[in-house]
């Protein structure tokens, strides 16, 4: 046998290894330098994930340790609204900082209402970070309040990364009641004017 048929020979043996272990893998192993395995078994000290789960929402026990911290410690919701240009504007800010968030919509009267009984207020959009809540966008405070809750200046999320879609505040219900037709009209929700943030105001 030539030596160009032994090496593709070889590469055909490695190719069919490489499919066989592929179908018999059960879990996508990330180990702490981020290199990627496919094995039937989790390893010890990385993280496994059940192949096949690519979509779902990621845990955040998969984020990078400071950014995990973080997350933990203040984690971050956002009240947006449709049709909202300072809510777009603070959404994009956040997706560049790599923000793990939890994205409420404020779309109908139901909404409204909840938000009101959570945040006492309905200018939008809202951050929360822990107890921390901004309202209204203003880039230097929500970047100035990010820094303070230890958030990453850049993304360090995970090129797997799914976040959880927006949602309404208030889940729809499945059928019309005869009453929704007699609902109240929704109160506009008007974008909070930008305040000058108070020194030492940021609480967590």
């Amino acid at each position: 046998m030539t030596s160009q048929a032994t090496r593709r020979s070889g590469l055909a043996g490695l190719l069919v290894a490489g499919l066989v272990g592929a179908a018999s893998a059960q879990y996508k192993v990330i180990g702490p330098d981020g290199h990627v395995t496919y094995t039937d078994r989790p390893a010890a000290g990385a993280v496994a994930r059940p192949l096949g789960a690519v979509n779902r929402p990621t845990p955040i026990a998969e984020l990078p340790y400071a950014l995990r911290q973080a997350a933990g410690r203040y984690p971050a919701t956002l009240y947006t609204a449709p049709h909202c240009s300072p809510c777009d504007s603070a959404r994009a800010l956040l997706q560049q900082r790599g923000i793990p968030l939890r994205e409420w919509t404020i779309d109908r009267a139901e909404d409204v209402a909840e938000l009101q009984r959570r945040e006492g207020r309905i200018e939008l959009p809202i951050l929360r970070l822990g107890a921390q809540r901004l309202q209204g966008f203003e880039a230097g405070d929500w970047q100035a309040t990010l820094d303070a809750a230890g958030y990453p200046r850049t993304s360090q999320l995970p090129p797997h990364w799914r976040a959880t879609p927006a949602q309404p505040l208030v889940p729809p219900e499945t059928e019309a009641t005869p009453h929704d037709t007699d609902a109240a009209p929704q109160r506009p929700i008007v974008p909070a004017p930008v305040l000058p943030a108070a020194s030492g105001s940021f609480r967590f």
